[in-house]
């Protein structure tokens, strides 16, 4: 998956380290963005949906529904 803004596409992390890609929901669809673009624009997360139940920001799609990588909480992704 490309990042969202740039359209840069992903690199492996060094062996055993983090990504420091950020991955989010934005809409209804899961996005990633790279490093360079979260630096450059410090108000990227402003734009991420947030969790329901919790206001977080960690969510991630998994068949279909929008699950809180933070509390857990189970949302429908909406089709319009």
């Amino acid at each position: 998956m490309p990042c969202f803004k740039c359209g840069a596409v992903q690199t492996d992390p060094r062996k055993g380290g983090p990504s420091p890609w950020a991955r989010g929901v934005v809409g209804d669809e899961q996005i990633l963005l790279c490093p360079e673009c979260q630096a450059v624009d410090p108000t990227w997360t402003e734009q991420l949906r947030v969790c329901e139940a919790c206001g977080g920001t960690r969510l991630q799609i998994i068949m279909g529904s929008i699950v809180c990588r933070a509390c857990g909480h189970d949302q429908t992704v909406r089709s319009d």
